[in-house]
């Protein structure tokens, strides 16, 4: 069996500390991540500071590319996942997560490329920022301090990642429906959705939708039916509501 071969996108959301970043500019370099996004960070990234710490990895700091916005990070990857210390309950569907080594060995290796997005050191990801990705990623540890140091956890899930790259851990070749089946679906399911659920339940409905579709995603046929099942559905209910007018 052949590596995963996806392109790695490292997205960095408002980061407080140039120790960190250097830290990670230079296990970015470790493990051959592709690039770098940082969204408003709160630090000069190119400073001396950040140089120091990133060591040998320091041409990584040249390749940052720094943005406005998390939807301008994630524009043009198949697969967003986000990251947090904190699990939601069985309500919270939207802090419903996977493991490093699930995402690495079992989702990642279906996407051509992803984007890995980690919060500010001090508040983490908001419940927006979280709902804007396709799955979250926590990383089990000591439940009475789970919460781990940015850069830490970034070494984490980037070698889970290399794993997989690498070959390590390859992944089995199965014919499963690709990133714009899953997006055509997801798009029709949740303009139906917003017609049945009420505003309140509504982003629980829709983050439970792309936590299932992304992260156990159909085959290509299965992908196929739903589809098809999904447009019935949401011109149904559009020609319902044309009829009430």
């Amino acid at each position: 069996m052949q590596p995963w071969r996806g392109r790695v996108r490292l997205v960095l959301v408002g980061t407080e500390g140039e120790i960190n970043l250097g830290f990670i500019a230079r296990l970015a370099a470790n493990f051959a991540v592709d690039e770098v996004y940082l969204v408003k960070p709160r630090v000069d990234p190119w400073s001396d500071e950040v140089r120091r710490f990133a060591a040998h990895g320091a041409y990584m700091v040249d390749r940052f590319q720094v943005v406005e916005s998390l939807d301008e990070a994630l524009r043009g990857v198949e697969l967003a996942a986000c990251t947090s210390a904190r699990v939601g309950q069985r309500g919270d569907v939207l802090r419903h997560p996977v493991t490093p080594r699930r995402l690495a060995e079992e989702i990642a290796p279906r996407y051509r490329s992803i984007a890995v997005v980690f919060g500010r050191e001090s508040v983490g990801l908001t419940r927006d920022e979280i709902a804007r990705c396709h799955l979250l990623v926590t990383i089990p540890a000591n439940p009475e301090y789970p919460v781990l140091n940015l850069s830490h956890a970034v070494a984490i899930i980037l070698y889970e990642l290399w794993l997989a790259r690498s070959g390590e851990k390859a992944a089995k070749p199965v014919e499963e429906a690709n990133a714009e089946s899953l997006e055509r679906i997801y798009s029709l399911l949740a303009r139906a959705a917003e017609r049945l659920v009420d505003r309140e339940r509504l982003p629980q409905v829709l983050a439970a939708l792309r936590h299932l579709l992304w992260r156990c995603p159909p085959t290509a046929g299965e992908a196929s039916v739903l589809y098809q099942l999904a447009k019935k559905l949401a011109k149904a209910l559009e020609e319902r509501e044309a009829g009430r007018q």
